[in-house]
């Protein structure tokens, strides 16, 4: 789109496109300005440029949303996963050591053991995993959860449930 009709767009449509950006939600401000952006690359130019910045404006702030709500899940399930390290490791400490805890690792599937060695002791992230293992985040996380339950159950098996949830 030309820079003036973009201009012009700006002009007629930003205020309107605020204040519906902001009865769908925040931040409505960085919606309207990613709208715009993307306005200013489309090509060609949409026949109703109002109703499709309203459009991309929802569907960005709809997005936003459903990541944020993703990753507080997450950062959930992370914080309750890494109680068991954190919490009830303190308390098992006495009672494990190094070499029961390398045991415990060969026990376990390949990928499991070179998942939580990459993630615990090498500090990589899931992404960064996903990589070198030539796999999605998704898989990543899921291979190492699966494993710290094994670990978990190995050394606790008295342990019914693994953050709130049934470990089966």
């Amino acid at each position: 789109m030309p820079p003036q009709e973009l201009a012009e767009t700006w002009k007629r449509c930003s205020s309107r496109l605020l204040l519906i950006a902001r009865a769908i939600g925040e931040p409505a401000e960085d919606a309207v300005q990613e709208a715009f952006l993307r306005l200013a690359r489309q090509s060609p130019p949409p026949d109703d440029p109002f109703a499709w910045l309203v459009t991309v404006t929802r569907n960005q702030l709809l997005q936003w949303r459903r990541s944020g709500i993703r990753r507080r899940r997450r950062e959930r399930g992370s914080d309750q996963q890494s109680a068991w390290f954190e919490g009830e490791s303190r308390l098992l400490e006495s009672a494990l050591d190094a070499q029961e805890v390398t045991e415990a690792l060969k026990l376990l599937d390949a990928d499991q053991r070179q998942v939580i060695v990459m993630r615990l002791w090498g500090e990589l992230s899931f992404k960064q995993i996903a990589e070198v293992m030539a796999c999605s985040q998704s898989t990543a996380h899921r291979t190492f959860q699966s494993g710290i339950q094994a670990m978990q159950r190995k050394f606790n098996p008295t342990a019914d449930s693994v953050g709130g949830r049934d470990s089966k």
